[in-house]
């Protein structure tokens, strides 16, 4: 499953700035939960800044809910440093998260051929 969220370029800095601290996880809060969140396989979180996007994390298995946070009770848990940098890909700015990402194939093929 792979999600993606709107950041300011700041929170995103700021999230990055994390992977030099002793607990490098970072959460994301959400005011509802993404359900494909409960499919098989290695989950994504992507990340878009100034109508792009950026890159994505890797989501943590784990979850949190905060039952009297009534404007977002739900946290997603990623590893800042599994941070993967993609090309940039336009994206038009939207609230909340979606599902409408980039392919990981592609992500994958244009992160090969710029190790070449």
């Amino acid at each position: 499953m792979d999600i993606g969220v709107c950041m300011r370029a700041e929170v995103l800095e700021h999230k990055l700035q994390a992977q030099n601290e002793t607990n490098p996880e970072q959460a994301w809060n959400l005011s509802r939960w993404p359900s494909r969140l409960t499919e098989e396989g290695e989950h994504r979180f992507f990340v878009a800044v100034n109508g792009v996007w950026r890159g994505y994390f890797k989501l943590s298995r784990d979850a949190l809910y905060h039952p009297d946070d009534t404007r977002t009770p739900f946290s997603l848990l990623f590893d800042t440093c599994t941070w993967t940098p993609i090309d940039p890909v336009p994206v038009k700015r939207f609230r909340g998260f979606t599902y409408n990402v980039p392919p990981v194939a592609s992500t994958e093929t244009s992160l090969s051929l710029r190790s070449r």
